[in-house]
């Protein structure tokens, strides 16, 4: 028997959806695979771009993967187990990007938002396919996937300017 918070796919399949679906896409392209790397087969984004900005690119680059998750989340319906594992994508690009040098390789490496489309892509299938959902992300939930990875992010911001004023101290 469905739990009292499921729903019939019909009422969370929008084929309007679509449009926010190429949109994540062309993001997760952007951030991720945008870029070819000359006499290779490997692209880099905006992601690896921006993380050679010590501190503000990789916290740019995590608003922006943040944004994608509270979108799919909140537009989808994702499952809060898949919703967990999309924060968590975001969360270790943002702080394996974060390490000084080693970052910058792997911001070119873990691919974050392609990681979160895959797993967007799986729930829009089960959607297609009529098949319904485990649960539905509550409002709640979506609140507190928000505030752990803007909390990050803005950990990170206090981080960056209290290096910057000790670093503007000791000039």
């Amino acid at each position: 028997m469905p739990e009292k918070h499921d729903r019939p796919v019909t009422e969370i399949y929008d084929p309007k959806g679509e449009a926010v679906a190429l949109l994540l896409e062309r993001i997760a392209w952007l951030m991720d695979r945008a870029i070819p790397i000359p006499g290779t087969n490997f692209r880099i984004g905006a992601d690896a771009i921006l993380g050679l900005v010590p501190g503000a690119g990789d916290l740019l680059a995590g608003l922006v993967q943040t944004g994608l998750v509270v979108t799919a989340v909140n537009h989808y319906h994702v499952p809060k187990l898949v919703a967990a594992r999309m924060a968590a994508n975001v969360l270790l690009d943002v702080v394996g990007g974060s390490i000084p040098f080693l970052g910058d390789a792997w911001d070119a490496v873990f691919k974050a938002n392609t990681r979160n489309i895959a797993l967007l892509n799986q729930v829009r299938d089960l959607h297609k396919q009529g098949q319904p959902m485990p649960t539905a992300a509550s409002g709640w939930y979506l609140a507190g996937i928000a505030a752990v990875l803007i909390g990050t992010l803005l950990a990170m911001f206090v981080g960056l300017v209290a290096l910057a004023a000790f670093i503007w101290k000791r000039v």
